[in-house]
């Protein structure tokens, strides 16, 4: 007989850990909301807590510069797109997260569906789109997937129609719906978007089984959609606020901190409270810290990998939630709730955490820094820039000379991209010229 012995972990869900866990998804102003009625519910905390000298420290992480030491470019004065500018938002529209939030009671009519629904929109893309998977969104609001897809239909019929497609043939498919274009042949024509887009009329002809002046009869029908409908909106993908996070230079590397503004603090009054409410209240205060931990431990990481971007001397380097959440030892879940609904001031603009992370392309071998796609699309632009205008180069020649450099995309993939890079098809680039 062996005798052996075995250690298990076990994390415990206590009421502290779902209140941490519930911090999270709170941005600083929503959370000094929610500590101000705990505070007024528990005489162990001060109601008027002020910071203390050494509060400061916490609150804030020093990112070191790149270990190759090479010369950084200071950051662009003149700012670059992405992101909103927190002085010029208030004079725009009200914003397309606004502006969905609107419609929601009438599009949402079940209460109980509604924190559903805030997940869709907190997934909801500056273009209109969803920027996570059904499965995802179903998993971060805790319900079943097929009832997260009845929450989505009812969340398409927004206005602008193309609101929450998942791809750009979903997103026209809802508006040729509501033109009554839906024809058998015009599902087809979803179907082959590609062909379009390489203007292979012959073949898409043949998909769509009926004749080429049909076919563009169709084109010219689908090229009057908005393939981005929430576009016409402010590009902040949520009102404006003040930012939670604030990141500032500190010589050659950064500073990111919480914003001494907004961020809450909680203090123990240390007398005339039962034993329960301090207990309570300093698993409260733990809770606090150990949000604010977490937001900064998550933030100095993507201020880490984003380094070059930031400088604005380069595009986006490939991170994701999985990269994050294995980088800093925490779970996906939790980096996605931070993600989502913190912003970031930095030295030019405001922008939600989110908006710092890129997928990675489809890489030809394998590489310690994969491509992202936001630098695929750069080089993109750059390659189509010293074409020879009387002799573009098609999709398949653009995958050719991405190919050296660690971008394995298939002649589908390139039209997508190029789409995404606001690069005309070769016959419209042939015309231009």
């Amino acid at each position: 007989m062996d005798l052996g012995l075995k250690q298990r972990g076990v994390l415990a869900m206590t009421p502290a850990l779902r209140q941490a866990i519930g911090f999270l998804a709170l941005s600083n102003t929503e959370l000094s909301a929610r500590l101000a009625d705990l505070q007024a519910q528990n005489a162990a905390l001060d109601p008027s807590p002020e910071a203390e000298p050494e509060a400061w420290l916490g609150l804030m992480r020093q990112i070191s510069p790149p270990s190759d030491q090479r010369p950084r470019p200071p950051p662009d004065p003149q700012g670059a797109s992405g992101g909103y500018d927190t002085d010029r938002i208030a004079e725009g529209d009200p914003g397309l997260i606004a502006h969905v939030g609107a419609q929601l009671p009438l599009l949402v009519r079940d209460p109980a569906d509604r924190p559903v629904a805030q997940a869709f929109l907190q997934a909801l893309e500056p273009s209109g789109w969803l920027g996570a998977d059904l499965a995802d969104i179903a998993t971060e609001a805790r319900v079943p997937i097929a009832r997260a897809e009845k929450v989505l239909r009812q969340l398409q019929a927004a206005e602008p129609t193309g609101l929450f497609a998942r791809s750009l043939a979903e997103c026209l498919h809802l508006q040729a719906e509501e033109k009554g274009l839906l024809t058998p042949a015009f599902l087809r024509l979803l179907e082959n978007l590609p062909l379009l887009a390489a203007g292979d009329i012959d073949a898409l002809a043949a998909a769509c089984g009926c004749d080429q002046d049909a076919v563009l009869t169709m084109a010219r029908a689908l090229r009057r959609m908005n393939p981005k409908p929430g576009a016409a909106f402010s590009q902040a993908p949520a009102p404006a606020r003040p930012p939670d996070l604030v990141l500032r230079r500190d010589g050659e590397g950064w500073i990111v901190e919480l914003n001494a503004q907004t961020a809450p603090s909680l203090r123990l009054t240390g007398s005339g409270a039962s034993p329960e409410s301090l207990r309570e209240a300093r698993a409260l205060v733990q809770a606090l810290e150990r949000r604010h931990g977490t937001v900064l431990a998550i933030a100095a990481e993507i201020v880490a990998r984003q380094d070059t971007h930031l400088r604005r001397s380069g595009p986006l380097a490939a991170l994701t939630i999985n990269d994050l959440a294995a980088a800093t030892g925490m779970h996906r879940s939790t980096v996605s709730r931070v993600t989502a609904a913190l912003y970031l001031k930095t030295p030019k603009r405001t922008l939600r955490l989110r908006d710092l992370m890129c997928a990675s392309a489809p890489a030809a071998r394998r590489l310690e820094d994969p491509l992202s796609v936001d630098a695929v699309l750069e080089r993109m632009r750059a390659i189509v820039a010293a074409e020879n205008p009387a002799r573009p180069l098609s999709d398949a020649a653009i995958a050719e000379r991405l190919l050296p450099e660690g971008a394995a995309l298939a002649r589908r993939t390139v039209a997508k991209y190029r789409g995404l890079a606001g690069i005309p098809p070769r016959a419209a680039r042939r015309r231009q010229a």
